[in-house]
């Protein structure tokens, strides 16, 4: 059941449930409790359950088994004992990084049950797997047992330091301040607000921050006309009853690029929903390019839209949590299992409509639908687009894109083509979305 970059005995299994080939995935325990031994003949449980169909445990069993955690906004980050490897989770995500190394579940961690729910996969799987030394699981007698006794209660040596980690995705609905008890948190917002009828859209403007994106020769920023767009697409979309509307910034704030899709596939959860990435082009080099395209996530076929993905993941660089040589690698690993999903089917059709509806506004030429391997939608696991909404390099342009005016009829026409994928989009979805018309 491990997919991953490396070759292991359990084989290579494809995104979320397709099979590759292999021999059969371990057996994980699939009753209430999970029997782990210990030294001595000492034995304790974890509480295994079934809260969205397939078997979890509370985070609080990794210190259990002898890992420190630390929870932070959508991330939950473990170590196990005070020098083992730093394993990484985002909520939402079955992507996770054990050390530097980027491994994927079947299944994702959630918020549920008052604990992050971390799928058994990773305890019955990776742990006696990559940390051999420590651990051995019995599919037979379906016991985990523990090996190394410094890990076992009273042999433990107890410290708070737990790795590195990337910064913390600030809610929409949240200060960029940390610690203002006056706001709602992303995770209240996630347990109050819900509604399993509606549907869900994720703005995300692009960059923002220390990140400004590109910039005009008339000193107009990227960061500031995505940001202008997506509040007014907010606005368009907040009196329609029969959808959820979140942001991923509604403020001049750096939002690591790894953490929107991941924060979108949160907020989203079981329901249908889209996820829609307002960006501005620039080609200093053609400043007489203009016009309007919007990208879906594939592998790019021309060198311009091999150069316009570079542009948008260049922030990846930025993250010290990152090593530069290993961004295209992600991403590529990343695209290998989304294949398997029909999320890039409906992803095409959404960037279809949403092209469609800008003609109706936009000045300036329409440049198409195309596609590449954008950093921003790979784990957005819903139809997800990247709309480039104009030529900031281009001087008639970049004045257009700052008028007021035409970032509100923009987002109209975001607004339309989004109500209008929806009336074709199947209810119901998931995030497995499963025999969508060819």
């Amino acid at each position: 059941m491990i997919v991953s970059r490396f070759s292991g005995p359990f084989g290579i299994w494809a995104f979320l449930t397709v099979s590759l080939g292999g021999p059969a995935p371990v057996s994980a325990q699939t009753g209430d409790s999970l029997l782990v031994h210990g030294p001595d003949d000492s034995s304790l449980t974890l509480p295994v359950t079934r809260l969205r169909g397939y078997a979890t445990v509370p985070h609080d069993a990794l210190r259990e088994l002898g890992w420190q955690v630390e929870v932070d906004g959508l991330r939950l980050r473990a170590q196990l004992g005070p020098d083992g490897p730093v394993v990484e989770f985002s909520l939402g995500s079955p992507f996770f990084r054990w050390d530097d190394e980027l491994l994927q579940l079947v299944n994702a961690p959630f918020l549920g049950g008052g604990s992050i729910q971390i799928p058994l996969q990773f305890v019955v799987d990776f742990l006696p797997y990559r940390a051999r030394e420590a651990y051995a699981f019995s599919p037979e007698e379906r016991v985990l047992e523990i090996l190394d006794a410094s890990l076992w209660p009273g042999g433990r040596i107890e410290t708070p330091r737990v790795g590195r980690g990337r910064g913390v995705l600030t809610s929409a609905n949240e200060p960029a301040a940390r610690g203002d008890p006056s706001a709602p948190t992303l995770r209240q917002d996630l347990q109050t607000a819900q509604d399993p009828e509606k549907r869900v859209v994720v703005i995300d403007p692009g960059h923002g921050g220390s990140d400004s994106g590109t910039t005009g020769a008339g000193g107009r920023r990227e960061k500031d006309i995505a940001l202008a767009i997506g509040r007014y697409l907010e606005r368009e979309l907040r009196g329609d009853e029969s959808l959820e509307v979140y942001l991923t910034r509604d403020r001049d704030v750096l939002v690591p690029l790894w953490e929107r899709g991941p924060r979108a596939t949160l907020l989203k959860g079981t329901r249908p929903g889209v996820f829609i990435s307002i960006h501005v082009n620039s080609s200093p080099s053609s400043p007489a390019i203009r016009g309007f395209e919007t990208y879906f996530l594939s592998e790019a076929r021309t060198e311009h839209e091999r150069r316009v993905a570079a542009i948008e993941n260049a922030p990846l660089q930025l993250d010290t949590d990152l090593d530069g040589g290993d961004v295209e690698a992600d991403v590529a690993f990343i695209m290998r299992g989304l294949q398997y999903l029909d999320h890039q089917h409906w992803s095409e059709l959404l960037a279809e409509g949403i092209q469609s509806e800008l003609e109706e506004v936009h000045p300036g030429p329409n440049r198409g639908v195309k596609q590449g391997p954008f950093a921003v939608i790979t784990n957005a696991l819903m139809p997800a687009v990247l709309v480039e909404v104009g030529f900031i390099s281009n001087r008639e342009e970049e004045r257009v894109l700052s008028r007021g005016e035409f970032q509100r009829g923009v987002a109209a026409a975001l607004a339309r083509g989004i109500r209008d994928f929806f009336l074709r989009y199947p209810p119901g979805q998931g995030v497995a979305v499963q025999g969508a018309p060819r």
